[in-house]
């Protein structure tokens, strides 16, 4: 028998609504990768759930390396320096990515554009497995957590808003230093297609690709620079999310694979706006199940595709292939 409770105090409505904006984010950075390589190569790329898990690793092992080396966070200035080595690990985490990502583009995607949608999705599905066993033969098998500094874990030792005092409850900094990141990023994708040379490029190139090639434009350098910005994206949530002392696991690039396939379909495949308004979406919605009714944590954000579905089949801001 369900038993839902009838009044929900505030302050734990808030936080469940937090959860569910910062799990919004990270999925907006993750799908916008996705949304950004489908529009422009056309791939539905299954390994871009492992370019998250390995940003994630990295982050670990990163930051590890700088919190052993550097004093625990007991006063502004060594805070300071302790919060600026983590910005660095997650920055070098997500830069790291753009190579692997640019080099598989290079060498394995790039030679089966003309080929069936079959083929691709394949030939991705044995890169997600590659891809996992790597992760594992580094890492291993188990989760892995940054190193803690004397007994203070990261994102305790950066908890400098007072969420209690301000507003009655407690919550992390940390995650709402990724809500805002994650509507940065969101900004930043807008001005970046719409404003620069580089991003009209790389919609010109979506829009029409024998037309672009014919006025100069490289194809092979633009599908690689989509694909290096797709992997750093999606490396780049993958740090943010294990900052925020969430272990990280060979399999999480697997749930955030199928949620970020959710938010593009909610949203429309193609479209940053719609992956934008869709991953806050599917955050709330899922962070809730979790939340009061924890059976209902996978079925959530699938139900909630099939009643967007069912008003408005091209998603809510449907662009079918073009970057938007």
């Amino acid at each position: 028998m369900i038993e839902l409770p009838l009044f929900i105090d505030l302050g734990d409505a808030a936080v469940h609504t937090l959860n569910g904006i910062f799990r919004g984010s990270i999925l907006f950075m993750i799908a916008s990768g996705l949304t950004i390589i489908f529009g422009v190569l056309g791939v539905l790329n299954l390994a871009h759930g492992e370019f998250y898990g390995i940003g994630a690793f990295l982050l670990t092992s990163i930051a590890t390396f700088f919190v052993v080396r550097i004093a625990a966070p007991t006063d502004p200035l060594s805070t300071a320096i302790f919060a600026a080595a983590i910005v660095i690990a997650v920055l070098l985490s997500a830069a790291i990515l753009i190579p692997i990502a640019g080099a598989i583009e290079a060498t394995v995607i790039r030679p089966i554009y003309d080929r069936a949608e079959m083929y691709q999705l394949l030939l991705t599905y044995a890169l997600l497995l590659i891809l996992v066993d790597t992760i594992r033969i580094i890492w291993g098998s188990q989760p892995v957590r940054p190193a803690a500094v004397d007994g203070q874990q990261i994102h305790a030792a950066l908890d400098v808003i007072p969420m209690e005092e301000l507003f009655g409850f407690q919550y992390s900094s940390v995650r709402i230093f990724t809500i805002f990141i994650g509507i940065g990023t969101f900004l930043f994708l807008l001005w970046f297609f719409d404003r620069t040379k580089t991003g009209r490029i790389i919609r010109a190139t979506a829009i029409d690709r024998e037309a672009a090639t014919a006025i100069g434009v490289s194809s092979d350098r633009v599908f690689t620079l989509v694909f290096a910005l797709g992997g750093f994206f999606a490396g780049f949530s993958g740090a943010l999310y294990s900052v925020s002392a969430i272990p990280a696991t060979a399999e999480m690039g697997g749930t955030a694979l199928v949620l970020s396939f959710v938010v593009i379909v909610i949203g429309g495949l193609g479209s940053i706006r719609g992956s934008f308004v869709g991953a806050i979406l599917v955050g709330v919605v899922w962070s809730w199940a979790i939340a009061e009714y924890p059976p209902a944590e996978i079925a959530a954000p699938f139900a909630l595709m099939i009643l967007v579905l069912l008003v408005r089949p091209e998603g809510l801001y449907g662009a079918w292939g073009e970057i938007e």
